[in-house]
């Protein structure tokens, strides 16, 4: 069974089972020459940084090392730092959180909140869900949802059941391992 305690250990666990995600990285906030080696061996429109430690703690968008460097100041001790999926927000199918467990009789449950727009983040996805479900695995509403397949066969192929799954589906393959589905966190502890 899957355990994360935190943003830094869901990175790490990502990285374990080899996930598809945007490329990122935790450093600690003097680290400013892996900081820069990132950016350099990451070449993208726009970067995030965000705390690896708290939800909904600071978070930035830049688009180079120089702004980076500048929003270090907000962080105490480590930073996240990854590549921005908003370069892609016109390729979205499916931006959400889903959880699947075994329910009762051995039938697979799903709680989903989800959202198909382009202006879908995760940290909006609650504020106005297009789809806020708890139902069983076999419910045909779920089946009808563009890009719920994608992430079934993901969570499917990869065991991550009784995890929170942070996910996006896309209609281009991208990410660290050019795939339609792209992880951004894993949740259990936290």
């Amino acid at each position: 069974m899957i355990k994360i305690k935190d943003k830094k250990d869901s990175i790490n666990k990502m990285k374990e089972l080899r996930l598809n995600y945007f490329p990122l990285q935790v450093f600690d906030v003097k680290d400013i020459d892996g900081i820069k080696k990132f950016f350099d061996d990451n070449p993208a429109d726009e970067y995030v940084l965000r705390s690896p430690n708290k939800t909904n703690g600071n978070f930035f968008y830049v688009e180079n090392f120089n702004q980076a460097k500048e929003k270090l100041s907000y962080f105490t001790n480590e930073v996240t730092v990854d590549v921005s999926y908003r370069p892609y927000k016109e390729d979205i199918i499916l931006v959400g959180d889903i959880k699947v467990h075994k329910g009762y009789d051995g039938v697979d449950m799903v709680d989903l909140t989800a959202r198909t727009d382009s202006e879908a983040t995760h940290r909006n996805i609650y504020e106005n869900p297009q789809y806020n479900l708890h139902t069983t695995i076999e419910d045909n509403k779920l089946w009808n949802i563009p890009g719920f397949s994608k992430i079934m066969r993901y969570i499917s192929d990869y065991g991550l059941y009784d995890v929170i799954v942070e996910f996006s589906v896309y209609d281009c393959k991208i990410g660290v391992n050019k795939d339609n589905v792209v992880i951004s966190e894993l949740r259990t502890a936290y």
